[in-house]
């Protein structure tokens, strides 16, 4: 689930090629003065479909069009960032998702090249570089990632296994490097996992049946599916998985201002934790699933 872990780190990616795609809310302001947020091509995309021409500084509601947990996370982050204090122009960065932009994305913030990054990442990832990063607390905390398992439409097996049983006997396909989601689909005795290298290659297996499922989060969509591009995909009817530990944002000790946007990013998360603005967020965009709770939890 994108997001989330760390080996293999593919080649360098080069930020100063998409410096020209920044968004800037200043414009003009010189670029060292700025704060920059890293995030991922598809989740860009969906948050400015998602934010419009509001100002996400003054959100409070986080449902509608594009809405989903690695979106209203990038409006929590900017809004955590102005609460604690920081003033300094902001520019939001893409990684392309080509690729496993999962470890891209992380490896950009180790290198300073980027501020922070506008998306959470595990736990157990973070605290393999903590010596180069400044960790938040807990946007997610443990026990809190529960996720669905999703098929495409067309897939009748999968979305008729309503137990354990007949999840066991479904083939699941995950990022190499998202080392929770491996350990999940691995505990949970299926038949058969397969590895691959990005999310658009998980995207592809499940929608040609080459794989049955992949872990995505519960969605705010009327019947919780998902939408890729152009391929849409549904949960597997009253099952769920539960993820363990923790997500943090993490910001680079390399970066002008590093240590500036990690206490403000601290401060800023106080606030919004204690307004229920986390709480809220990540419920309205549909991670927090109420329409799931009665559902059968497999591990």
């Amino acid at each position: 689930m994108k997001p989330t872990p760390l080996n293999p780190l593919r080649r360098r990616f080069c930020l100063g090629l998409l410096a020209g795609l920044a968004l800037a809310w200043l414009p003009g302001a010189r670029a060292e003065q700025s704060i920059t947020i890293l995030t991922q091509q598809d989740v860009y995309n969906d948050y400015i479909r998602f934010i419009g021409k509001r100002d996400p500084l003054t959100l409070t509601h986080f449902s509608g069009p594009g809405s989903r947990r690695d979106v209203v996370e990038l409006v929590l982050t900017q809004q955590a960032l102005h609460l604690g204090g920081l003033r300094q122009p902001i520019k939001l960065v893409k990684v392309d998702h080509s690729s496993d932009s999962y470890s891209r994305f992380l490896r950009e913030i180790l290198s300073g090249t980027a501020t922070l990054g506008g998306n959470t990442a595990w736990l157990v990832d973070l605290q393999e570089i903590k010596d180069k990063i400044y960790i938040s607390p807990p946007l997610i905390r443990q026990g809190e990632f529960e996720a669905g398992l999703y098929t495409a439409p067309g897939n009748q097996k999968a979305l008729a296994a309503d137990s354990l049983a007949k999840v066991q006997k479904l083939t699941a396909v995950v990022a190499d490097s998202w080392r929770p989601d491996v350990a999940t689909l691995q505990g949970l005795g299926m038949a058969n996992v397969l590895m691959t290298q990005s999310w658009d290659s998980m995207v592809g297996m499940v929608a040609k049946q080459r794989a049955d499922v992949l872990l995505a989060p519960f969605q705010a969509t009327p019947d919780m599916s998902l939408q890729v591009g152009s391929q849409r995909f549904l949960p597997i009817p009253k099952v769920k998985v539960g993820l363990q530990g923790s997500r943090h944002l993490f910001v680079s000790r390399l970066a002008p201002n590093g240590a500036q946007a990690a206490e403000a990013l601290e401060k800023g998360l106080a606030i919004l934790r204690g307004r229920g603005l986390i709480e809220r967020a990540y419920i309205e965009s549909g991670f927090f699933n109420t329409r799931t709770e009665s559902w059968q939890r497999l591990n």
